[in-house]
């Protein structure tokens, strides 16, 4: 899983790394880019958390809706607020840095809240670009905090409401709402996701089978309607959740059999992902300003990707752990009683 996680960041950031590579260094050569392979790792990045998300709900590891809450919370707000408050910084102190819309008071609150907001020119991104994805996430988590508070199973509810804006896709409008935001047939990949926790946990192998066959289905609908790439997204849906209910089910036997430095990096996986815009394009935009255009660009992304491994470790280790630890004991009692525990023993 770990390793599954660390490869699609990977991934995330050579594709941007080619793109400012186009963009700003204007080599020879154009680097590769792939929308579509773009989707499948933050698809990849949906499953695995729709699977995370249940096994700790069905292990009872937090048995309130409190407690699950202020853990999703402390896991992902430190370091995207650490971002976004960058981006504010680098946005005042240079003019350049806003290249993607304005500092409006609108956008800098609902960064920092996670939500979508509309602009002038529609659906504004987030101040950190890369956020885009955990405003799924923060959705998802808000969802499976109020199924849990009312007491209702969150894999049946929260699926019922994602596959409801997943259906709502088929006739998202380019105006209108941010609201229209979560109505991306991406969300389906968090229902695959837990479906296939659940079997984990129950043993029901039919179950995720039909699950995911039925949401393939739906896939191809949604595409027919929007007139879009149907086959193409169903064979990807269909593809991806395959293959990781084959590593799910392979995790046990040979996941310890993985070096320690796979995991390791699995682990800063979050921190390389929101954080390889800090370096990722320092190269291209260096080797642009001084005009030398002629660069081929694959050592260029080479480079690139590994400062951005190299800081995204540095990052997990000395920002996000210690917080996200310094945090937990503060706000969770479960484990400022364990910590207790462990001292007094």
């Amino acid at each position: 899983m770990q390793a599954l996680r660390f490869l699609s960041a990977l991934l995330v950031v050579a594709l941007h790394a080619c793109y400012w590579v186009n963009r700003d260094a204007g080599s020879g050569a154009q680097a590769p880019s792939s929308a579509l392979l773009g989707d499948v790792c933050v698809s990849v990045f949906f499953l695995i958390s729709g699977f995370v998300v249940v096994l700790v709900i069905d292990s009872g590891r937090e048995p309130d809706w409190q407690t699950f809450a202020l853990r999703r919370a402390i896991r992902i707000l430190p370091l995207a607020w650490l971002m976004t408050t960058t981006k504010i910084i680098a946005a005042v102190v240079v003019p350049g840095a806003m290249f993607d819309g304005a500092l409006t008071p609108v956008r800098v609150l609902t960064s920092f809240l996670l939500v979508p907001s509309r602009g002038q020119h529609g659906i504004a991104p987030m101040l950190w670009g890369v956020e885009w994805t955990l405003v799924f996430e923060a959705a998802f988590y808000f969802l499976v905090t109020a199924a849990m508070a009312v007491r209702i199973d969150p894999v049946r509810s929260v699926s019922a409401v994602l596959v409801l804006f997943a259906i709502l896709a088929a006739w998202r409008p380019d105006e209108g709402s941010a609201i229209w935001f979560y109505a991306n047939p991406l969300v389906l990949f968090l229902v695959a996701g837990m479906s296939i926790a659940r079997a984990v946990r129950s043993g029901q192998v039919l179950a995720p089978i039909a699950t995911c066959s039925a949401l393939t289905a739906l896939i191809i609908a949604i595409g027919v309607v929007r007139s879009g790439p149907a086959a193409v997204s169903a064979v990807v849906f269909a593809l991806l959740t395959i293959t990781f209910a084959l590593v799910v089910s392979v995790e046990r036997r040979y996941g310890s059999r993985l070096p320690d430095w796979v995991v390791m990096c699995g682990d800063s996986a979050f921190a390389l992902y929101l954080t390889h815009p800090l370096v990722a394009q320092v190269l291209p935009r260096a080797l642009g300003w001084f005009g030398v255009r002629q660069v081929p660009w694959l050592p260029v992304v080479v480079v690139s990707v590994v400062a951005s491994v190299g800081l995204g470790i540095a990052v997990h280790r000395c920002i996000d752990r210690p917080v996200g630890r310094f945090l937990r004991r503060r706000l969770i009692r479960a484990d400022a009683a364990r910590d207790h525990r462990s001292a007094d023993a």
